[in-house]
């Protein structure tokens, strides 16, 4: 009778093992499903917010795609700049839709292309003008982004894309100078390791008082902030554009499935100086949030080196970014401007 019982005890202790081990892989799975929801894979590109959808598209498909319907506004663009541009010529005659097909039809890589024309008297994207006539257009690539700058190989490849495009329009291209371009991208390249600064608050929490998630998250959205869907939280401009943004110091998301239970120790503020219009007084109003939030949930306000960040500390880089602006004013490229955004996306 005791040997039964025994093999029964062991029987049932390996079950319960077994159980607790499955139950685990299913929770891991579940979590790393969900933060693969919540953390967007595909490639999107804030520069070419004036471009088109079939613009951007990565890997067009062969075929044919809807024409673009002129409803008699105009789609406006900014004219081609040739300090931060890389300019191809398409000379016509040709309409926009006809642009939109070749682009669909080829293989052109298009991520971080415009297409602007003249059409009475104003620049306007050439691919939502749907059958408005043009002479030519330009097909511009930016010299640099935050990947660094462009390579005279791309740029080689990109006049040879441009012809093979131009054949199907029936057009003809005349590509901007490589060396000259090459030039134009080395000096900017150095420029923006100069001004792209990111400032950071961080706000750290004693481990008996650290702050749930979901508090944190409540109060969080009591100051205007919104958790996006990559698990980060997201003071947002009126026109959607970051003001700042708040992450959890150690890196990982905000993810619902562990805002009830897991504790937070340390948050970081962020403020990206060039892609804002201010970035002194938001980053004001960025302190201000870290000393409320501070306060309101028992931290520390400090800096990268864990020392207490206040006011004598903030007037200096205050200064200090106040002299970035002037740097990118003089250099005709405005904090906060969608040029400024193109280059550092």
């Amino acid at each position: 009778m005791m040997s039964e019982l025994r093999i029964v005890a062991g029987v049932s202790a390996l079950a319960l093992v077994v159980g607790v081990v499955l139950w685990s892989r299913w929770q891991e799975q579940r979590q790393q499903r969900l933060a693969r929801d919540l953390i967007p894979t595909s490639v999107h590109d804030p520069l070419l917010d004036e471009v088109s959808e079939v613009a951007v598209r990565d890997e067009p498909k062969l075929g044919t795609i809807p024409a673009s319907a002129d409803q008699g506004s105009m789609s406006l663009a900014q004219a081609p700049d040739l300090r931060f541009e890389y300019d191809v010529v398409v000379r016509g005659p040709f309409t926009g839709n006809d642009v939109r097909q070749a682009i669909h039809q080829s293989r052109l890589m298009t991520q971080g292309l415009r297409w602007v024309g003249q059409h009475q008297g104003q620049w306007a994207d050439v691919t939502a003008q749907g059958a408005v006539n043009f002479e030519q257009c330009h097909a511009l690539l930016p010299l640099v982004s935050r990947a660094g700058r462009i390579s005279e190989a791309r740029l080689v490849l990109f006049a040879d894309e441009m012809r093979a495009l131009a054949s199907r329009l029936g057009a003809t291209i005349e590509p901007g100078d490589v060396g000259q371009a090459m030039e134009r991208a080395q000096e900017l390249d150095r420029f923006c390791e100069q001004v792209d600064i990111i400032v950071g608050i961080n706000v750290h929490f004693t481990p008996i008082k650290s702050p749930l998630g979901s508090r944190l998250l409540k109060y969080l959205t009591q100051e205007g902030m919104a958790l996006g869907e990559d698990g980060v939280c997201h003071a947002r401009a009126t026109d959607g554009e970051d003001r700042f943004t708040l992450v959890r110091q150690d890196g990982a998301p905000f993810l619902p499935l562990n805002l009830d239970h897991e504790p937070i120790n340390a948050v970081t503020l962020l403020l990206e100086v060039v892609r804002v219009p201010d970035p002194v007084a938001v980053f004001r109003e960025m302190f201000a949030v870290a000393e409320r939030l501070a306060l309101v949930l028992e931290g520390e306000v400090v800096d990268d080196q864990g020392e207490r960040l206040g006011v004598r500390q903030c007037t200096t880089i205050e200064k200090q970014l106040a002299q970035v602006m002037g740097t990118l004013e003089v250099q005709g490229i405005p904090s906060g401007s969608t040029l400024a955004r193109r280059f550092f996306s």
